[in-house]
């Protein structure tokens, strides 16, 4: 059996709840309790992705997202709940796609997943991944490295590579400079918040050149890819 939707927690109350707002939306889930059985449904069952309780912020919680990652080839996207703040979350815990702060807010969660399932770069019928996303009029080639937008290549340098590739898994929501540091940059390098908003200037220059902007800028919160803007 194929599970959309892996649960890892040990919490009785969160699994029926994260299950019937999932189901409500489609979402098949399975639950796993012990880190060795989430880990053997990865490799068994190429998941869509996984929520990971990780509202006790144990020391072994960062280890175990980049175990996720590598059992998986960094194709299934994590999403963690926590109590921690989004900043202290990340900064700890690099390898984690989504970070759903106390009090969690369903909405955040549907919007991950939706974005996820939205731009699947495989089928589910055994064939390899193809790892190539695309949003509106942009289209992401993950193994090649290039990035096309109305048939024109874009060139862009590694980092913003990676800043895109990290909006285009999750179109729609909205990104903290935080997150994206935590994704987009080396875990030991000190970065500005300022410097993310260079950088995704760079991007949205780079994108412009063939087409309206699909970057929206939140202001004090971040960055999120969403349908192109019209001309007024």
């Amino acid at each position: 059996m194929h599970a959309d939707v892996l649960i890892y927690t040990g919490d009785p109350e969160l699994f029926l709840l994260l299950k019937y707002i999932l189901k409500a939306e489609g979402f098949p889930v399975r639950l796993c309790v012990h880190e060795s059985e989430l880990l053997a449904a990865i490799r068994a069952e190429e998941p869509l992705a996984v929520l990971a309780d990780c509202s006790d912020s144990r020391p072994w919680e960062s280890s175990l997202c980049l175990r996720i990652g590598e059992e998986s080839g960094d194709r299934v996207p994590v999403a963690a709940f926590t109590n921690a703040s989004r900043e202290e979350f990340s900064r700890n815990t690099p390898a984690v796609d989504a970070v759903i702060c106390s009090p969690y807010d369903p909405s955040r969660l549907l919007a991950f997943l939706k974005g996820i399932r939205a731009n699947l770069p495989y089928s589910r019928s055994g064939a390899a991944p193809e790892q190539i996303y695309r949003h509106a009029d942009i289209e992401l080639n993950v193994p090649s490295v290039r990035v096309t937008r109305n048939g024109h290549a874009v060139y862009l340098s590694a980092l913003q590579f990676r800043l895109l590739l990290h909006l285009m898994r999750m179109p729609g929501i909205v990104h903290s400079r935080d997150d994206l540091i935590a994704a987009c940059w080396p875990c030991e390098a000190e970065v500005e918040p300022r410097t993310v908003d260079i950088h995704i200037g760079h991007l949205r220059r780079a994108l412009n050149r063939f087409g309206p902007d699909v970057i929206r800028t939140v202001r004090s919160v971040g960055y999120a890819l969403d349908a192109p803007s019209q001309p007024l």
